[in-house]
């Protein structure tokens, strides 16, 4: 059943690829993974899992192990985006003629179905508990993001992208390993269409663009720069930043330089672990909208509470809430995110959390669902 719902999804992204265009203000980072969007999308001092180097290189330094995560499976929706899936359940999900575009519309008004499938491989190499790792990501991204409005005269606005994301990175302890230097460097081959379908052209026939015919396609290379200050306090309070180069992708979408500073604080007491985790991300207001410079929309916090400590990275079973672009946590319990992990040998993990897809926050919120499945060693 998992492997036919994700076959879905991946051609539903890849090769179906519903057009329309999306002048949207949400800015779409690469590599967001489910502990770090629990925990408020936090991940700048507090990354300890294989999606360390999208948030700070100086961050594996917090892996003491080696790890291979071979293969690791996310996908993340919004609610919305279940209608899609019984579409396709049902044989129904076809939008050749135009009395089936007209039909898509309509049933979908006010509709905010949203996609995202990452999967590859992660590799972590541990040369000495004061931090010294070696780590690479090998990723592909796929993401479909779709609104239908306008109840007058509706019209479809979509965005679809395929990232192909290879990384490497270095973290460096500097002395007896307090403070901890990184760096990566990255290259992305992106594909991605935005596209504005509407009523008008229902009627008059006009072809449905596709990812593969009419999208934009780019490449480019840059590196990120971080460091960790880790205290010897009985706390292990941290403190990281990171600034990442620009990302010239050509004909598609750039990737903004950015500045972010966060902060972590690891407290254990018998079978528990606590990971308290606070970022202040986009310092120079580079990223999303041109209309919301907010310091809320840039605030991210979280708490992460591990019960049976497997190492210093996982446990066997881990609770999560946090602090999102100026949302709380609205899961049961206030809970965002549980995770069951056997090591690294198998770990599942859920996440809710919400997406700030408006001009300002507050406005637009997207409540979206991730889960995620890795095996490893």
């Amino acid at each position: 059943m998992l492997k036919k719902g994700l076959t879905f999804w991946i051609v539903l992204l890849l090769v179906t690829t519903i057009p329309g265009a999306l002048k949207a203000v949400e800015y779409r980072r690469i590599g967001q993974d489910y502990r770090s969007l629990a925990m408020g999308n936090t991940g700048i001092a507090s990354a300890n899992n294989s999606s360390a180097l999208f948030y700070n290189p100086a961050a594996m330094a917090n892996i003491f192990t080696w790890w291979v995560d071979f293969p690791f499976i996310q996908a993340t929706y919004s609610e919305d985006a279940e209608a899609l899936y019984k579409m396709a359940q049902n044989g129904s999900f076809n939008l050749d003629t135009q009395q089936e575009q007209i039909d898509f519309m309509n049933d979908f008004i006010g509709q905010h179905p949203y996609i995202k499938i990452d999967a590859g491989t992660n590799l972590f190499i541990n040369m000495d508990k004061k931090g010294l790792t070696l780590g690479a990501n090998y990723t592909y991204e796929a993401t479909l993001d779709i609104e239908v409005r306008n109840p007058s005269l509706p019209e479809i606005h979509s965005f679809a992208r395929l990232d192909h994301i290879r990384q490497t990175g270095v973290s460096i302890p500097v002395g007896l390993g307090k403070l901890v230097l990184g760096i990566s460097y990255k290259v992305i081959e992106r594909k991605e269409l935005d596209f504005t379908y509407d009523l008008n052209n229902a009627l008059a026939n006009d072809d449905f663009p596709t990812l593969d015919k009419d999208g934009t396609k780019g490449s480019g290379s840059g590196y990120d720069i971080g460091f960790l200050y880790r205290t010897a306090s009985k706390s292990r309070i941290m403190i990281g930043g990171v600034w990442r180069k620009k990302i010239d992708l050509q004909d598609a979408t750039a990737i903004p330089e950015e500045y972010a500073l966060g902060t972590a604080m690891i407290h254990e007491f018998g079978v528990f672990r606590l990971v308290a985790a606070m970022d202040y991300r986009d310092i120079t207001n580079q990223l999303g909208s041109e209309g919301d410079k907010s310091f809320n929309r840039r605030l991210h916090y979280g708490l992460e509470l591990g019960i049976l400590p497997l190492s210093k990275n996982t446990s066997w079973l881990t609770l999560r809430t946090g602090y999102n672009q100026g949302y709380q946590a609205t899961g049961y319990l206030g809970l965002t995110g549980v995770e069951l992990a056997l090591g690294h040998s198998l770990i599942l993990g859920y996440t809710k959390y919400i997406e700030e897809t408006g001009e300002y926050a507050g406005q637009k919120p997207s409540p979206r669902t991730v889960v995620y499945i890795s095996f490893g060693f």
